[in-house]
């Protein structure tokens, strides 16, 4: 067996994506992505693991033996890293903090293929949902986080004017953010309903209100 030398995995040189010269910033910049997210977890550490790399697709880059998981679903070194954090106190459901968490996809058939490998895998979603702006299943992880899987129902721009001028609209809030049946979503899905159908507000109303979604 080869053995590795570790300073064999040390680029020769940084290589920033740019590099901008003294006094060519000259506002407040916004990050260009979200990079990563840390979660602590105690007795469901492996199972935190197990859960996160199902949902993802995701490789595992590194484990360290004191219970510190890289893990990665791109072309970075890691998204999402698993801490066990031996003792940790659990939150309770009513908490101030981060509410959840939220992964984009880019179609409706993604997201109903990964929600058939999750309840495959025992993990039911705890709300299915449309937006009007996104169509959302959402999990909860075995420590409770809770986890969205989206798509975008509309481009970037017409997603932000939606936000400003129509979603909180008399409107809209008549029709409220309806709760779909996963599974007659997937039947739906399967039996040739058009996507431009299956994530269109009104027409998700529409269909919950026949017993069809």
């Amino acid at each position: 067996m080869d053995t590795i030398n570790p300073a064999d995995f040390r680029p020769e040189k940084v290589a920033p994506i740019r590099r901008d010269a003294p006094g060519t910033v000259t506002s407040m910049p916004s990050p260009t992505k979200l990079h990563h997210l840390h979660i602590f977890s105690d007795d469901n550490y492996d199972k935190m693991v197990e859960f996160y790399q199902r949902l993802f697709n995701a490789e595992i880059v590194r484990v360290n033996p004191n219970g510190l998981t890289f893990i990665t679903y791109d072309d970075h070194d890691h998204r999402v890293v698993i801490i066990k954090r031996p003792g940790a106190q659990k939150k309770p459901d009513n908490f101030i903090g981060v509410s959840h968490q939220a992964y984009c996809y880019a179609s409706l058939g993604e997201l109903i293929y990964v929600y058939k490998r999750m309840k495959e895998w025992g993990y039911d979603p705890v709300w299915t949902v449309n937006h009007g702006n996104s169509t959302s299943f959402y999990y909860k992880d075995p420590d409770g986080n809770q986890v969205e899987t989206m798509m975008d129902n509309y481009t970037p721009e017409e997603t932000k004017e939606y936000k400003r001028h129509y979603q909180w609209s008399e409107e809209f809030t008549a029709m409220g953010n309806p709760t779909f049946d996963a599974d007659k979503m997937v039947e739906l899905y399967e039996s040739g309903v058009p996507d431009t159908v299956l994530i269109d507000h009104t027409e998700v109303c529409k269909f919950i209100r026949e017993g069809k979604l």
